[in-house]
């Protein structure tokens, strides 16, 4: 015990490098391998494209993102309001790597990461949030004071929502990753669910908030307008939340 910790101390720093070398080694193996990302091009048009891989830095404070880890994307999905940006309809650059629903695998933790670890299968809400902020301790993630020098709030791959990155690629950088990921706790299992999970990123918490916010309770009368995943979703959530009675309605005859 007594004994065993003395001898234990003294190869401390030397773990602590190993630990260190692996993760560069990691790192550097995936980073050797590139990136590719899906990139508005203007309007109507995107391409998948080279892109750079994700580095642990906030460029725009000229310093490292040590509460920040890198992913390995594992499934991502199209949002509807990504179409948004395809189609024109806002003043989203040119050369903007889209994507905000990921769900990864960490290879690599910034210094200050203590709860999430390199292996860790995670999901990625979309907003992005410091957990520090009068906001955020406010339970009002959606608009952190700290993620986006323009205004309140913040997203991956999102026009005028503070310049990260998006995640339709194959590695993302995620910031605060302590307070931002969802860890799933087993691994395997995860995997086997992994189309499922991947709609914890975006789609089935939109749809439960907007039920949440609407004050569904046990006994309600909910009509959900609109049939699409995250219609789909609200329903779901509807039903969660015990409404008595749900109603879905689309103009579209093929999605009821």
């Amino acid at each position: 015990s007594t004994q065993s910790t003395w001898e234990i101390q003294p190869m401390l720093p030397v773990l602590s490098a190993l630990r260190s070398s692996v993760r560069r080694f990691v790192t550097s193996r995936a980073a050797s391998s590139g990136n590719r990302g899906v990139v508005y091009m203007g309007p109507n048009k995107v391409e998948v494209q080279k892109i750079d891989f994700p580095k642990l830095e906030l460029p725009a404070q000229q310093r490292k993102c040590e509460h920040g880890v890198i992913l390995k994307v594992v499934v991502t999905n199209i949002c509807g309001s990504d179409q948004h940006m395809v189609r024109g309809r806002t003043t989203a650059p040119a050369g903007l790597v889209l994507g905000h629903e990921i769900t990864g695998e960490v290879i690599e933790c910034g210094r200050d990461v203590e709860f999430i670890k390199n292996g860790d299968l995670v999901s990625v809400p979309f907003n992005i949030a410091c957990g520090r902020c009068a906001m955020c301790k406010a339970g009002k993630t959606g608009i952190c004071l700290n993620v986006n020098p323009a205004r309140p709030g913040a997203a991956y791959g999102y026009v005028d929502m503070g310049g990260w990155v998006g995640g339709q690629a194959e590695y993302v950088m995620v910031p605060y990753a302590d307070f931002n990921l969802l860890k799933f706790p087993c691994k395997d299992w995860a995997m086997s669910k992994i189309k499922d999970l991947a709609l914890l990123s975006d789609i089935f918490p939109t749809g439960f908030h907007g039920c949440v916010t609407a004050g569904v309770k046990p006994g309600s009368t909910v009509y959900v307008a609109g049939a699409g995943p995250v219609g789909l979703a609200a329903a779901a959530s509807a039903q969660l939340l015990g409404a008595a009675v749900v109603i879905v309605g689309d103009l579209n005859p093929a999605r009821l």
